[in-house]
């Protein structure tokens, strides 16, 4: 075996997770969810339930559709990195139960440093709130008339189409199955992206999860 090959050999094996992560990141999703929903889903261990939809998460992700995690693990987040942003972040993606920043220090350390390549932690950040900003879930659901009520339930194509009619793009819901009320509940609502995270693309059918049959409830506390 020679020693070019040895060396060859060493350095694919030591590829930084970072350049892995340019190589295969070709689009981003912004996961908006519903607090109350979210909620009720994980048995109402939240200490706040804000009355509009906050941020989950930002994530790039593969070709396939499916999220790049732990890309840069020596890539910490520090609370100066985004001393800036701090009051947005605390109001659009906060914590539902815990502290903030631990959130925020989670969701870079297992997403955000998979575009680190094209964004530094304050651009990470940064793009999430402007993405928010430009969707806002509760309102674009009150212009089709779909508002969250115990009883009513809606069709899931009418969610679709009224997230589509704002983004001319179809987004991706996330429900979870409520045995006792025997149906779907709405908690998340994707919007996905092009790889520069601003043009607006179709979400990959199912990639995060789904809401099955054809109705869906939001719930309103």
């Amino acid at each position: 075996m020679s020693v070019l090959f040895v060396f060859s050999l060493f350095l694919l094996l030591n590829v930084p997770n970072s350049c892995i992560a340019q190589k295969n990141y070709s689009s981003f999703v912004l996961i908006q969810q519903w607090p109350k929903g979210f909620c009720r889903m994980i048995g109402g261990f939240c200490t706040m339930k804000p009355n509009k939809f906050t941020i989950y998460g930002l994530w790039p992700l593969r070709p396939n559709g499916r999220p790049i995690k732990y890309c840069n693990t020596d890539s910490n987040l520090s609370e100066d990195d985004i001393k800036p942003l701090e009051k947005q972040l605390s109001s659009n993606w906060p914590s539902l139960g815990g502290l903030d920043f631990a959130v925020w220090y989670g969701q870079w350390k297992v997403h955000g440093t998979c575009s680190e390549n094209e964004f530094t932690k304050l651009e990470y950040f940064q793009l999430a709130l402007d993405n928010y900003a430009q969707n806002d879930l509760r309102d674009i659901l009150k212009k089709a008339n779909i508002v969250p009520d115990e009883q009513k339930h809606y069709n899931r194509s009418s969610v679709v189409a009224a997230v589509h009619q704002h983004t001319q793009h179809d987004p991706q819901l996330v429900c979870y199955f409520d045995s006792v009320r025997n149906v779907s509940v709405l908690y998340q609502i994707a919007i996905c992206y092009a790889d520069d995270g601003k043009s607006y693309k179709n979400c990959v059918s199912d990639f995060i999860g789904n809401c099955s049959g054809t109705q869906l409830l939001i719930d309103p506390k």
